[in-house]
């Protein structure tokens, strides 16, 4: 599909989730399945101004996943231009900006989700990423502030923003991941309010709901986050469902938790190997990044709260390889 000026093999987008959509989880899912725009999950651009080496690591051949955009938070204009340049020695596709992180923290410091209720705020960020970015620029959002009593601004504000696509998830600031929240309505709105590409996001976890949530809103993509941990088979599901009208069932056990574990433990090395930028020793950010894995992905497996225990007890690398050894037989 066409997204703006950027190709890609389909119309399903991996979501940027702070500390979850690392390098390696973001290489497993493309092996598992087709996913046409991954993303880094947001970085600071604050951090970046006062000490741009402390997020290379986060950027360690981001060359090899592309197509892949890379998301920015903050609402200082000087540390955006300062972190637009730093990124223009990586190769990359999009950069997205956060406009709906609804922590404390992006609220405090007035950016993220609290950048819809400062549309002019929101307007001179825009400004700023579309004259200096050499990347098409995306912008994320959700329905506003507190309900989407502002949505008709927001729909202004975007409209002469030259943005080449934008996200939406479809509960308000307030709202955070509330279930019965979620505002498809909203997103029909915008979609129909702006002529450029929609993707719509929310509690996509399935074939169904994903073909329900495409067919009402009329978006032309789909981004899928949290619907991906514990299950990393949903991008092809749903892309067989939208396709072939196919619906394919999650099925987990223990043979296919072990083949799962070995393909994630590749990905891990592929991303450590000539890797100088690490915060700490490879050692421990493989036996962090595997750790949290191994309990998502215990998901549908019989006995899987005791399995996800004795993993959780383990201490550091030599301790998890064991335990998953035993857990294996």
């Amino acid at each position: 599909m066409k997204l703006g000026t950027l190709s890609l093999e389909n119309n399903l987008i991996l979501a940027p989730l702070l500390d979850i959509t690392t390098s390696p989880y973001r290489r497993f899912c493309r092996k598992l399945n087709k996913v046409g725009l991954v993303s880094v999950p947001m970085l600071y651009t604050k951090r970046i101004e006062k000490n741009p080496r402390s997020i290379e690591q986060y950027l360690h051949k981001i060359e090899e996943e592309r197509p892949v955009s890379i998301q920015l938070i903050g609402s200082n204009g000087l540390a955006l231009k300062k972190s637009i340049d730093f990124l223009s020695s990586y190769k990359f596709d999009i950069l997205d900006i956060n406009a709906g992180c609804p922590s404390k923290r992006a609220i405090r410091a007035k950016e993220g989700g609290y950048l819809l209720k400062d549309l002019d705020l929101l307007n001179s960020i825009l400004n700023i990423a579309v004259k200096y970015s050499s990347q098409p620029v995306s912008l994320k959002i959700r329905t506003g502030f507190t309900h989407n009593d502002n949505l008709r601004e927001i729909i202004q504000t975007l409209k002469n923003s030259g943005i080449s696509y934008l996200i939406i998830h479809g509960r308000s600031i307030q709202a955070k991941f509330n279930g019965s929240m979620l505002n498809l309505d909203a997103i029909k709105e915008i979609k129909n309010s702006l002529n450029i590409p929609i993707i719509g996001n929310g509690d996509i976890d399935n074939p169904i709901f994903a073909k329900e949530f495409l067919d009402y809103t009329n978006v032309d993509a789909l981004m899928i986050g949290r619907g991906s941990m514990g299950n990393p088979e949903i991008f092809k599901q749903v892309d067989e469902f939208l396709t072939n009208s196919k619906l394919v069932k999650f099925e987990n056990n223990l043979h296919k938790w072990k083949d799962f574990g070995n393909i994630y433990e590749s990905c891990i090395d592929d991303y450590l190997k000539d890797n100088p930028n690490l915060l700490y020793c490879a050692e421990e950010y493989k036996f962090r990044e595997l750790k949290r894995n191994m309990i998502w992905l215990t998901k549908g497996i019989n006995d899987s709260v005791n399995i996800r225990v004795k993993i959780a007890r383990t201490k550091n690398l030599y301790d998890l390889k064991e335990k998953l050894a035993e857990i294996y037989v």
